[in-house]
């Protein structure tokens, strides 16, 4: 287990301390990029040697965040938080709002509501229903850069579609590079259900969300894609079907060892790859840079 850092300020002195840390992974630059890390991935990227350094932690208006890896793949810095089931959630989207980062992948294992999305298969999900009963629904006021100017998103289209565009092309050129990978399928859509968590759906609820559209089903994402956008950032997400919903079809806990085992390497391995154009996607307009500030609500005339 490595140990973690003292914990970091966020503040211009300490930001300044951070780059020169972060400066062997990506040529003297702090990363922008950030892969938050869930089901899709465990600790396969955690046991990919030499990929990450020491973690730290920052010290933000929230508190002190979880631990925070940087790393550097093909060139590119970026850092790995895992953020899934762990205490602190909204202290490390802050975190890494300080830290500056514009470009977010994150992800999940699902079970999946349409028959069609087998287990291994994967899913880009354009769209969700969030029915998070007990997160934050939103960050504080002072957190921001900015507290007079507090953003108050739209989410259509829910995720990036640059983001979007490029998991598909990855996953697609990964999956399809070996037949030992042909009973994995792509589905390049998909909406995604998040549920509250603390225990599996019943079958009525499965029936329910079916009815309402869902694809798959969930307890983390939907947050992940408010909170992304809330705080300026652009996201996307990789599903991987590790089970049928309940009451699609039969199944058993023990066929999950096997099913991570196999796919979390990958979903790594699509990640990875996919972060030089991420990279190239700096200073493009973006669909989500227009979905973020409400206008002023006055009734004075304009000028």
């Amino acid at each position: 287990m490595r140990a973690i850092l003292p914990v970091c300020t966020v503040a211009v002195l300490s930001a300044l301390l951070l780059i020169p840390r972060l400066s062997a992974a990506a040529d003297g630059e702090a990363a922008h990029i950030a892969i938050i890390g869930g089901t899709f991935v465990n600790d396969a990227l955690l046991l990919r040697e030499g990929l990450l350094g020491e973690p730290f932690t920052v010290n933000t208006k929230l508190g002190e965040s979880p631990p925070i890896y940087p790393g550097s793949a093909g060139g590119v810095a970026f850092y790995y938080v895992h953020a899934h089931g762990r205490p602190a959630l909204q202290a490390a989207w802050v975190a890494l709002y300080d830290l500056g980062v514009t470009e977010v992948i994150g992800g999940a294992t699902a079970g999946g509501i349409t028959p069609a999305m087998q287990p291994y298969d994967y899913v880009v999900p354009h769209d969700f229903i969030d029915m998070n009963v007990d997160r934050p629904l939103s960050f504080p006021r002072k957190i921001y850069r900015d507290p007079d100017n507090i953003p108050l998103p739209r989410v259509l289209p829910a995720m990036d579609p640059d983001l979007r565009a490029i998991l598909i092309d990855e996953t697609r050129r990964r999956i399809r590079a070996s037949s030992e990978l042909d009973d994995i399928d792509l589905h390049e859509a998909g909406v995604i259900v998040q549920a509250r968590g603390g225990r599996f759906e019943t079958a009525a609820e499965i029936r329910m969300f079916a009815q309402w559209g869902g694809d798959v089903v969930t307890m983390n994402v939907g947050t992940e894609i408010a909170y992304a956008r809330m705080l300026g950032m652009n996201y996307a997400c990789l599903i991987n079907i590790s089970n049928p919903a309940e009451g699609v079809a039969p199944w058993d806990f023990a066929e999950m060892p096997p099913l991570y085992r196999r796919i979390n390497p990958l979903s790594v391995d699509i990640v990875l790859a996919a972060l030089p154009r991420i990279a190239a996607l700096a200073g493009r307009e973006r669909a989500g840079d227009s979905l973020i500030f409400h206008p002023e609500m006055t009734s004075k005339p304009a000028d």
